[in-house]
């Protein structure tokens, strides 16, 4: 009777501690990717994310892909990091693209997906 105690408080144990471990494991993964207030929801995967500051309605998929293509239209080879809507400087969209040099340029489009300006590529310093 006592090896059997010994045996399951030895196997409840070891159930703690992986449920532990692997519920630490998730929180860790996770931390990132979904951050903002319920009227600014962003996700982020990796380098990508998805959000829009505006007051506006919500990107459809469409319009997500059509100002993604634009921009990389515009700036060459590249991927796609942000893309949300742009109330600030006149534009309807605001894209981020990383180059494959590894600089970052914001590509500014108009309602029609027309490149309206692109910025300076800027390089991170990490």
């Amino acid at each position: 009777m006592r090896k059997r105690t010994i045996w399951i408080t030895g196997a409840a144990s070891a159930a703690v501690v992986l449920g532990g471990a692997s519920i630490a494991v998730g929180a860790t993964q996770a931390r990132d990717v979904w951050s903002g207030s319920a009227g600014a929801l962003t996700a982020k995967i990796g380098d990508f994310e998805i959000g829009d500051d505006s007051d506006g309605p919500a990107l459809s998929d469409a319009d997500r892909a059509m100002a993604s293509s634009a921009a990389l239209a515009k700036v060459g080879q590249g991927s796609v990091t942000e893309v949300e809507r742009d109330d600030d400087s006149g534009a309807a969209y605001e894209v981020e693209v990383r180059l494959n040099d590894g600089s970052q340029v914001e590509v500014a489009l108009g309602a029609d997906f027309q490149v309206m300006s692109q910025s300076a590529p800027e390089y991170d310093e990490d």
